[in-house]
């Protein structure tokens, strides 16, 4: 039997956040949306990306809506003029995506309920 991929060709499930629910990045004195987030990398919305350099090493503070916080470590893989992309070095556990999408689901639910 042939193994596929199945989720957009990536090693890790990528979690998309609803404008309204994103956890919060704290950085460079900054809070900033972050738009989704996989244990490897994530990516954040900037008003003005121009201040990041890509291959610029990055540390951080995501916290979840739940009040749980993590720490984070990375280089900046891309910057558009809308988000950046960080490649995490030290980033989030399995067990921290699985609860975010059980969170996630849980309140889009509620919403169209």
């Amino acid at each position: 039997m042939q193994s596929t991929r199945l989720v957009e060709g990536r090693s890790y499930y990528r979690l998309r956040y609803p404008s309204h629910l994103c956890p919060l990045l704290a950085i460079e004195g900054e809070s900033l949306a972050v738009i989704d987030l996989s244990e490897k990398g994530l990516r954040f919305s900037c008003p003005s990306p121009q201040q990041h350099q890509i291959g610029a090493v990055v540390a951080a503070t995501v916290t979840f809506r739940n009040g749980r916080a993590s720490m984070v470590e990375g280089v900046i893989l891309r910057v558009t003029t809308r988000d950046v992309a960080l490649s995490l070095r030290r980033g989030f556990d399995f067990q921290t995506v699985v609860r975010e999408q059980r969170t996630l689901f849980d309140k889009v639910r509620y919403a169209f309920h």
